[in-house]
């Protein structure tokens, strides 16, 4: 199903905190978390007020300021040392971050590490009394249809709790690595991203990161699932930080109205319209489209597959790192040619 993405982050964002019971070093009780049988939260009916009950006391509201702006968010814990998660859109490059874990206290949270390429990063607070924590399960036992709650701060309102279901798994969503996402049908807003979606028995089977909208128009949410945070979860407490491949233009898809009228030499691709200079894609020597001028470079295949639209472009990309070499064909003029470009780190 095609999907348009667009990350909960606004002038509000949400914050996931994982915190373990290890101070030195995050890593157990989210690497080793055992997983329950396979059909046991998935039979099981989600009781509203005993999971809200359960997850409240974990979620924290967090703000962030970058510049002159900020915004906030939500957090949880996972560990009650105080090591926290949350989406690497909210964090990564903030100048300063503040977390409430609902004392009124904020307290200022390092960041510790971040992958961009599958949206999540890794906080840490001091704390004087040990955190309320929650516990991961398999996503990977997930099914269409199982129940799932998201809680969160939508628009700055603390520890709001929606409920609904799976809806698919292993989505890909632009940009970012493929196949990590699970697409649910439990109302989010800005203010969610990096909350943590849990199943019946409360426990986290993902993180919060973007509303989606399918072809139809319908709004669901879509979560980095917990086996994707697994796999880099202690690289991240041992301060790893890794950086979405950018390949330095602005295009869009090529549509049948465009080809006619400026006569492009292929009926299906990205064409360039914007080059940014000193990126990968003017090193490499791309051109951008011209009003009424020279056509611009229309991307047709990335290292051998397919560019019919814009989408395509980004969810190659997403499984690309920076420093990376790529081999784009290219239409250009009446021919086709290739090129090779090495992918940047997106600003």
């Amino acid at each position: 199903m095609r999907m348009i993405c667009r990350s909960l982050f606004t002038p509000l964002f949400v914050l996931l905190a994982l915190v373990t019971a290890n101070g030195a070093h995050p890593s157990a009780s989210v690497a080793q978390a055992a997983a329950p049988p396979a059909t046991a939260a998935a039979t099981a009916e989600l009781d509203s007020q005993a999971v809200y009950d359960r997850i409240a006391p974990a979620i924290g509201l967090v703000r962030v300021t970058t510049g002159r702006s900020g915004g906030s968010g939500s957090a949880f814990a996972v560990d009650p040392s105080g090591w926290l998660i949350t989406a690497a859109h909210v964090a990564r490059g903030a100048d300063r971050i503040m977390v409430d874990m609902g004392d009124g206290q904020p307290v200022e949270a390092r960041l510790a590490g971040y992958d961009a390429r599958r949206d999540l990063a890794l906080l840490k607070i001091n704390v004087t009394k040990p955190l309320p924590m929650l516990e991961f399960s398999d996503s990977s036992t997930l099914r269409p249809g199982d129940p799932i709650a998201a809680i969160g701060n939508p628009g700055g309102r603390p520890r709001v709790m929606s409920t609904g279901k799976v809806l698919a798994l292993q989505e890909t969503a632009g940009g970012l690595a493929s196949e990590i996402m699970i697409r649910f049908s439990a109302a989010v807003a800005p203010g969610n991203s990096g909350g943590p979606l849990v199943n019946a028995r409360g426990q986290v089977v993902g993180v919060v990161v973007a509303i989606a909208f399918d072809a139809g128009g319908a709004r669901t949410g879509l979560a980095v699932s917990s086996a994707a945070v697994r796999a880099v979860y202690n690289v991240l407490a041992d301060g790893g930080r890794f950086e979405r491949a950018w390949i330095g233009i602005a295009g869009r898809t090529l549509e049948p109205q465009m080809v006619r009228t400026r006569r492009f030499p292929v009926p299906q691709g990205v064409v360039i319209f914007q080059v940014v200079e000193g990126g990968p894609a003017d090193r490499a020597g791309l051109r951008a489209d011209v009003f009424d001028g020279p056509l611009g470079d229309v991307i047709v295949a990335i290292d051998g597959r397919p560019v019919t639209r814009w989408e395509d472009l980004l969810h190659i990309l997403g499984d690309r790192e920076p420093g990376q070499r790529v081999m784009l064909r290219i239409a250009r003029g009446e021919g086709q040619m290739e090129i090779p470009v090495i992918l940047g780190a997106r600003p």
